[in-house]
């Protein structure tokens, strides 16, 4: 009825965040799943697949949005400013709420930061529209509809990246972001009776909960063990570890990692 792209990209939106919403609610249940033998870390992981799941949606709209945009420069439409105005306030306000509902958890992990992401594009784009619609009725500019149709979705795509560099890191098994390999390597080595540190991966297995496995030349004492473990968990947060104890005369390259790369 408005003629408003602007507009029916935010409907186009939000009807991509119905899908979005509903992918984090499935993979909320997975999370709570317990380990299996198959699955031995259990689901935690499902979170980063989710998140890129929920981006790659979102860029595929702000790739059609854009198309539709600029074809509208050459192919003006007569939009109807109060229309678009009055729905866009609808929106606006119902954007709100849903994100002050998500606020409280959007920083647990992947998939809630990636819902609320969706929410707060909705909650921009619906402020786009509403002033879109404003200067329309005012002015009957109509070329403002597809600007700000393009600086919506550059700026859905802008703010997007991170939660993709941030699910890839989980995914490519990198060192959890906070997490220096050197001091961890460096802490490990200077506690009493360790001679020496090898074979050293941190990883994530969500955005929060992250992995270590190390060899230690070492004695081999209980003492040792649980100074590891204190030192690993209280001051870098990592809870799962594995630690091998090793002395010289038993030592096997083998089943080194770092020993078999270098060699």
């Amino acid at each position: 009825m408005a003629r408003s792209l602007a507009l029916m990209s935010d409907a186009l939106h939000l009807f991509a965040d119905i899908g979005a919403l509903g992918l984090g609610w499935i993979i909320a249940h997975f999370l709570q799943k317990p380990p299996t033998l198959k699955f031995s870390y259990g689901y935690k992981r499902i979170e980063a697949v989710g998140a890129l799941a929920s981006v790659f949606i979102l860029w595929a709209f702000c790739l059609v949005l854009i198309y539709n945009a600029i074809f509208r420069f050459t192919h003006p439409e007569v939009v109807r400013g109060g229309i678009v105005f009055i729905i866009a306030l609808v929106g606006l306000i119902a954007n709100f709420s849903m994100m002050k509902i998500l606020h409280p958890t959007h920083q647990d992990n992947l998939n809630m930061r990636a819902a609320y992401l969706h929410l707060l594009g909705d909650l921009i784009g619906s402020v786009g529209v509403l002033l879109s619609g404003a200067l329309i009725l005012l002015t009957g500019w109509n070329l403002i509809d597809p600007i700000i149709s393009i600086l919506f979705a550059l700026g859905i795509l802008y703010t997007s990246v991170k939660i993709v560099g941030h699910a890839m890191s989980v995914l490519m098994e990198s060192t959890p972001p906070g997490i220096d390999t050197i001091t961890v390597h460096e802490s490990l080595k200077n506690l009493p009776g360790v001679e020496e540190v090898h074979d050293l991966h941190i990883w994530s297995l969500s955005s929060t909960h992250h992995a270590l496995s190390v060899h230690l030349v070492a004695k081999e004492s209980p003492a040792i063990l649980n100074a590891v473990h204190k030192l690993i968990e209280q001051r870098f947060g990592i809870r799962h570890m594995t630690i091998q104890i090793e002395n010289h005369d038993h030592f096997e390259p083998k089943y080194c990692y770092d020993c078999q790369k270098d060699s």
